[in-house]
């Protein structure tokens, strides 16, 4: 199971979901909040209410740690709301193989519960767990959510300013936004933290590792072997001439190579061979933003295997440090490619992730996964339309109450969830 990518690109766009302290993990040296009143029309255990089975009731196993079903059928639902959008209701239809929809949504689940829990037991195991620096950090992240909670759904500010004293109303108001938020996606405020605290056990256990001060930290010789490159190449697109019919003419790879020719030789004949590359790649190079400004600026490219395409990757592998290679062709164009040093903090950075990919994906392969009877009796459609009814009696207490009510998908909060969709 390859799945360090996924847990790697959560921890690199920010926190899952949207970060929230509700909770203290096993190991924490916090005292466990105050439980918030459960607002009108929430249940007490929605997965209860819409699956039938107890929201801490094991669903599956992880080297023998039990995931709770809420945590579990969070991943279902995350799923079958994003299918949702696009009208795909009916969990029975068949993608392929003999596989549902359903059983699709359920798979994937069981994948991203399983990572989750490998990367909590290892960080147990090594005494990487959750730490006061990830308190201090978390609480300001939930201070900042239910911030964004209230004014989305129009409760107003709970202070009129950072020294003043919280309104109790409208503090209690936000609080309820907050629950109501967390039942839509059939979360209680423990299982909630507990799946966004992966992510803080996920850094501690790449800065532990591999980090400038971990116990692997990063050398030039270790950047190297792990196919870390840093690189700028001046790039000379190929732009193909058509006729008047559309049809491709010149793929224009030959007026391409001329002009880098000519560049390369400009290079090559210069005082200061770098400092000209410098200039003619800030003057010509077509690996340009929006602005016109050279992609990779000053510092380049740092980048690991697979991240550019084939030629400019193996072009950048074959030259020594500080040497500038004749022009290399790829899809694009042509590259004149001036290679580097990777050890600096771009390529231990880059190094950390890439160490950390393999540790856990290793770890998820040698994980021991056991399906509990509850998980293998569950039915996913009748779970996701309860839940679904669930969603509008909430509406309706909110509405009710005349509180702002969630009527919608979770709210989006400038921090994505890793998808439930398994990375190869």
């Amino acid at each position: 199971m390859k799945l360090g990518t996924k847990m790697l690109s959560a921890v690199t766009a920010g926190l899952v979901l949207a970060a929230s302290l509700a909770g203290c993990s096993s190991g924490a040296a916090t005292a466990t909040p105050t439980p918030i009143p459960l607002p009108e029309g929430v249940p007490e255990d929605v997965i209860l209410e819409a699956a039938g089975i107890a929201k801490d009731t094991p669903l599956i196993t992880v080297d023998g740690a039990g995931v709770p079903a809420e945590e579990l059928l969070y991943w279902v639902t995350y799923s079958a709301d994003q299918y949702a959008q696009w009208g795909m209701t009916d969990l029975s239809m068949d993608m392929g193989s003999g596989q549902t929809l359903g059983s699709y949504y359920l798979d994937s689940a069981v994948e991203n519960a399983t990572l989750y829990q490998v990367v909590r037991n290892h960080a147990e195991e090594l005494k990487m767990g959750w730490n006061e620096a990830n308190e201090a950090d978390y609480e300001a992240q939930l201070s900042q959510l239910k911030s964004s909670l209230a004014a989305q759904m129009g409760v107003g500010t709970a202070s009129d300013g950072e020294s003043a004293s919280p309104d109790p109303e409208i503090a209690a108001k936000t609080d309820a936004e907050y629950v109501r938020f967390l039942a839509y996606m059939g979360l209680s405020e423990n299982s909630f933290f507990h799946i966004n605290e992966v992510s803080y056990l996920f850094q501690n256990l790449r800065e532990g590792l591999y980090g400038t001060k971990g116990t692997e930290a990063p050398d030039g010789e270790k950047i190297d072997a792990a196919g870390v490159l840093h690189a700028k190449h001046i790039l000379i697109k190929a732009i193909p001439v058509t006729d008047e019919s559309g049809n491709v003419t010149d793929d224009g790879m030959a007026s391409a190579l001329e002009k880098a020719n000519a560049l390369y030789d400009e290079i090559t004949v210069a005082e200061d061979p770098m400092t000209r590359f410098e200039e003619l790649m800030n003057e010509n190079s077509e690996d340009v933003d929006s602005s016109g400004n050279v992609n990779g600026g000053a510092d380049g490219y740092t980048f690991g295997p697979g991240e550019m395409v084939t030629e400019f990757e193996e072009g950048t592998a074959a030259l020594a440090v500080g040497e500038i290679s004749q022009p290399i062709q790829s899809d694009y164009g042509y590259h004149i490619i001036l290679r580097l040093d990777a050890d600096n903090e771009a390529g231990q950075s880059k190094y950390a992730d890439i160490k950390m990919n393999e540790l856990v994906d290793q770890w998820m392969e040698e994980a021991k996964v056991e399906r509990t009877e509850a998980l293998d009796g569950l039915d996913v459609q009748a779970f996701y339309d309860t839940l679904a009814e669930l969603r509008q009696t909430m509406t309706a207490a909110a509405e009710a109450e005349d509180a702002p009510a969630v009527t919608d998908a979770p709210v989006e909060t400038g921090t994505p969830a890793p998808t439930a969709t398994p990375v190869g």
